[in-house]
């Protein structure tokens, strides 16, 4: 019986580049979008030879960069390939992410024939002074004509994309976001609060005084105040960032905090299998060369990981998640027992109120320990 095998699918392009992005992706005219699909249907055909005999696909995620911001027929012709030389579940996930203002209805039309059955829109906020200091093109009218395309073909699997922290972002702005999802009912919410990263256009405007961070304590209310009215309105949060109503958990993210095994496509694509981690190169031209010249994938690193490395992992995706860490299947996987081994720091963070123990032996973060986790992580895995 074959192995479950997730895919993970990255393009690239974006029509625009957002201030906080530090996402591999860039601007490209439709010759070089052409191309890299070209490039991409040879990995992906590379790769088959090597996995399908033991996987099956059950997840499909085709992330970036904007997918959406590929011409008619991109998006058809990779998950073609897929299906033709992958063995692909008939109950997979196949999800795609779009850009409100990069959609129409002939794309929205060949995404579903091709098998996509989940939509993953980037509204991040709903006040359009935010959304134009993020560098965002699209209004709240082109998320609310995007959701309503979706539905008109019959799909209600759909997730929004929110941001917390983001400057001159107020809590009622993300007050008023929340509000307008759940009024639209979408049934996925995920909630990222902002990450200023090296190279972006925002860390060059912090740095200068020209944008300025809200305190750490207003993004911890903004992400209680999202917490607060999604569970009120019938979503259970199953891990930090994301929130869904009974039946549409992501599948596909499920797997990277379950560390099972996924492969990535594409530039600057990371996969794990069989506990080896590894990345393709993130240039263009270079993931080109790999596979037009060298007939090769194109791995730029690779790295089997240690027992301890694989301990921290464990510790740091479950602890993410609503089930928490599962200590017997830690002790069936790594022969320690993990209550016992970290008996000392485990007394101390529940005597804080900020993780439980359930009559399974699960570790769980409660709301307060949620707002610390990066510290319960580090202190655990030290």
């Amino acid at each position: 019986m074959k192995k479950d095998l997730s895919i993970y699918i990255h393009i690239p392009f974006c029509n625009s580049k957002c201030n906080y992005c530090s996402f591999v992706s860039h601007v490209a005219n439709e010759p070089e979008k052409l191309q890299y699909i070209e490039d991409m249907k040879k990995e992906i055909i590379l790769r088959a030879k090597e996995y399908n005999k033991f996987y099956a696909i059950n997840t499909i995620y085709i992330g970036g960069g904007t997918p959406s911001s590929l011409p008619l027929g991109a998006i058809k012709d990779v998950l073609q390939t897929i299906y033709r030389y992958f063995t692909v579940k008939n109950s997979a996930e196949i999800t795609i992410e779009l850009n409100p203002n990069s959609i129409t209805v002939e794309k929205i039309r060949e995404y579903i024939i091709s098998g996509v059955n989940r939509f993953s829109i980037g509204l991040q906020c709903a006040d359009s002074k935010v959304l134009t200091n993020m560098g965002r093109t699209h209004s709240l009218a082109d998320f609310d004509q995007t959701i309503s395309l979706i539905r008109q073909h019959g799909i209600s699997n759909i997730n929004a994309d929110i941001m917390l922290g983001y400057p001159s972002q107020t809590l009622k702005a993300v007050q008023d976001t929340i509000n307008h999802i759940i009024s639209l009912n979408i049934p996925h919410v995920s909630s990222y609060m902002l990450s200023v990263e090296d190279g972006t256009p925002l860390q060059l405007m912090v740095d200068k005084g020209v944008k300025y961070l809200p305190k750490e304590s207003q993004v911890l209310k903004m992400y209680q105040t999202v917490l607060d009215s999604l569970v009120k309105a019938g979503y259970s949060r199953y891990e930090i960032s994301n929130f869904a109503k009974p039946g549409f958990m992501c599948k596909h993210n499920l797997v990277y905090w379950n560390r099972g095994d996924y492969l990535g496509f594409g530039v600057a694509a990371h996969s794990y299998v069989a506990g080896v981690r590894f990345s393709n190169v993130e240039d263009t031209t270079q993931y080109n060369n790999c596979l037009t010249y060298k007939q090769k994938p194109p791995v730029a690193v690779a790295k089997e990981l240690t027992k301890e490395e694989k301990k921290e992992e464990f510790i740091m995706l479950e602890l993410r998640t609503a089930t928490g860490l599962n200590s017997k299947e830690y002790e069936k996987e790594f022969g320690e027992n993990f209550l016992a081994t970290h008996s000392k720091q485990l007394a101390e963070f529940v005597k804080l109120g900020l993780l439980v123990l359930d009559k399974e032996g699960n570790v769980k973060c409660t709301s307060k320990g949620f707002m610390v986790l990066n510290k319960i992580i580090l202190d655990l895995c030290s």
